[in-house]
C-alpha cells in the first residue's frame, strides 16, 4: 500500500457527527460531557448544533482541543416556509458579534414567548404546569418544546417524551404554537454573512421537494443526508439531489440524550471525514 492509499484509508476511518445538542438548547449533556462522550465513542470530529445558540462552543473548545476531538462551530436555526417548520444547520460560523448572533438572540426571546403561550394553552386544557418549571429544565439554554415535554412527563401528564409531542405539543396538536416566522432564505444569508455553510436539516421530515429546490435556488450549501429519520432509501434519494446540484453532504445522530434511541445511535450514526474535508475546501474557494 502506498502512502496516498494509506492516507485515504485513514481519512475514511475517521468518524464524524455533525448534529448534536447540549444543555445550551434541548440536550441532556453539558458541552464538556458531550465532548467526553464523543471521545469515548471514537468520534474524530463533532459539531455542536444547539438551537439558536452558539454559547456551548466556548465551554467545549478547550476540552475538545485537549482530547483531540475536532470541534466544528455549528448552530441549528429555525425558519418557516409555506407554514412548514424548516431547520437550517450552520457550520463554521463565526461566534463573535454579527447579524447572525443578533438574530439568534432575538430567536431565544421568541422561544420564551412561545413557551409562555403554549403553557397558557395547556393550562386551558387542564394541564397545570408553570413557566417556572419549564425554565428550570432549560437552565442556561434556549427554552423549547423538549423542556415542556420533560415537565409534562415529570408531572405525570404523559408517560414518555414522545407522548408529550403526540398528544399536546407536536405540530398541529392542541398546545402547539410557532415561534419563528423567518423565511429560510434569510437564515441562509445570515449564515453566509457569518462565514459559514448552510445545510437543510433532516429534509425527510416532511420537507417537500419544491421547498428543497427553493432553498437550493437561494444559496443553500448542502443537505443533511445521514439522520435517524432517514432510512437507506431516503439517504440515497437526498444524496442524488446533492450530486445533481453540486451540494455538500452532512449528517449525524441529532443527539439530545433524552430518548433511548439517542444512546443507541451515538457514535454509530456518523459520516465520513471526507465529507467534512469537502466542506473545508468549499470554504476556501
Amino acid at each position: 500500500m502506498n502512502a496516498d492509499s494509506a492516507a485515504t484509508q485513514a481519512v475514511e476511518r475517521k468518524r464524524v457527527d455533525m448534529h448534536m445538542h447540549t444543555t445550551f438548547s434541548d440536550g441532556a449533556l453539558s458541552p464538556k460531557d458531550l465532548v467526553r462522550k464523543a471521545k469515548q465513542a471514537g468520534l474524530s470530529a463533532i459539531s455542536i448544533t444547539d438551537h439558536d445558540n452558539l454559547a456551548a462552543l466556548e465551554e467545549a473548545k478547550p476540552l475538545a482541543d485537549e482530547l483531540g476531538v475536532e470541534l466544528i462551530p455549528g448552530v441549528e436555526v429555525s425558519a418557516v416556509r409555506e407554514e412548514r417548520d424548516i431547520h437550517i444547520l450552520g457550520y463554521f460560523v463565526k461566534t463573535e458579534q454579527s447579524p447572525l448572533s443578533d438574530y439568534l438572540s432575538h430567536c431565544r426571546k421568541l422561544r420564551l414567548s412561545r413557551t409562555e403561550r403554549m403553557i397558557e394553552r395547556l393550562n386551558k386544557q387542564g394541564v397545570k404546569i408553570r413557566i417556572e418549571h419549564v425554565l428550570e429544565k432549560a437552565g442556561q439554554g434556549s427554552v423549547g418544546r423538549p423542556h415542556i415535554a420533560a415537565v409534562l412527563q415529570e408531572r405525570g401528564y404523559v408517560q414518555s417524551y414522545n407522548e408529550a409531542f403526540l398528544k399536546y405539543i407536536g405540530t398541529n396538536c392542541p398546545a402547539y404554537e410557532r415561534s419563528i416566522e423567518t423565511e429560510p432564505a434569510e437564515v441562509i444569508s445570515l449564515i453566509n454573512q457569518a462565514g459559514g455553510l448552510s445545510f437543510l436539516a433532516h429534509p425527510g421530515r416532511q420537507v417537500p421537494d419544491d421547498i428543497v429546490r427553493h432553498l437550493i435556488d437561494n444559496g443553500l450549501d448542502g443537505l443533511e443526508i445521514v439522520h435517524p429519520s432517514h432510512d437507506e432509501h431516503r439517504q440515497e434519494y437526498y444524496r442524488a439531489i446533492a450530486n445533481e446540484y453540486f451540494l455538500l453532504m452532512s449528517g449525524g445522530s441529532d443527539y439530545h440524550g433524552v430518548k433511548p434511541q439517542d444512546e443507541e445511535l451515538f457514535g454509530k450514526m456518523h459520516i465520513s471525514y471526507d465529507w467534512l474535508c469537502k466542506m473545508k475546501v468549499r470554504l476556501r474557494v
